[in-house]
């Protein structure tokens, strides 16, 4: 039987919990087991989140350093931080889709992220970045690059020929509708999409986006405005 590594997850929410069933419950057999979770607040004082304890920074430094963390934090400026936060302090961070029998056929995924498994879908030719968090129920189509730290809320649909850049929050129920070979669609870094959007082209990097068709939040209040 193959060793289960344990690992510790940075957080001590619903979101936490939900990867830690992930982890062990995704694919055929478990991807790892958490040991401790990390939160800055209710850390050190005795508390557990389902039975597993809830430990302080200082703690995690002092005696589980040598496991490799995951960051459960859904925002992605939030949690690129506290991934420089784990480095800084000596930790380290694994991928979790090496393995054989719970790698995904034609898709590159790096260290740090989490796919909600198995009622997800991935076409071939698709590279996914480090400290990705895909969620629950979600397609990403072919030929799609998703950049470091991107989140993709439940039911999120990404079609073929895309390009996410790094920090993307894609709310849920959101589409990107596809690019072409020749001109992917792009979401640029730092652009929020508002759930149930539905992007027809380029998205701006740090742009807020919502509707149908995605327009910013701007374009929407002028818009709105015209028809007073």
């Amino acid at each position: 039987m193959a060793i289960v590594p344990r690992i510790v997850i940075y957080g001590a929410s619903g979101m936490s919990a939900a990867s830690a069933y992930n982890f062990a419950h995704g694919f055929s057999r478990p991807i790892c087991e958490v040991a401790a979770y990390i939160d800055d607040f209710r850390g050190g004082f005795g508390h557990h989140l389902d039975g597993v304890p809830i430990i302080s920074f200082d703690e995690w430094k002092n005696n589980f350093r040598d496991l490799a963390c995951y960051v459960a934090v859904t925002d992605p400026k939030s949690r690129r931080r506290l991934v420089e936060k784990i480095l800084a302090g000596g930790g380290k961070f694994q991928r979790f889709y090496e393995p054989p029998e719970v790698a995904i056929p034609g898709v590159s995924i790096d260290a740090g992220t989490s796919i909600f498994m198995p009622n997800c879908i991935y076409p071939p030719n698709t590279k996914i970045g480090c400290h990705v968090q895909v969620m629950p129920m979600c397609s990403i189509g072919h030929d799609v690059t998703i950049g470091d730290y991107v989140t993709i809320c439940p039911s999120c649909t990404i079609s073929g020929y895309v390009v996410i850049e790094e920090e993307v929050f894609a709310g849920a129920g959101a589409t990107v509708v596809n690019g072409t070979q020749e001109r992917p669609l792009v979401i640029g870094a730092g652009a929020r999409i508002s759930a149930g959007a539905i992007v027809t082209k380029s998205i701006p990097a740090e742009a807020s986006v919502a509707g149908n068709p995605a327009r910013t939040l701007r374009e929407l209040a002028r818009a709105r405005k015209a028809r007073e």
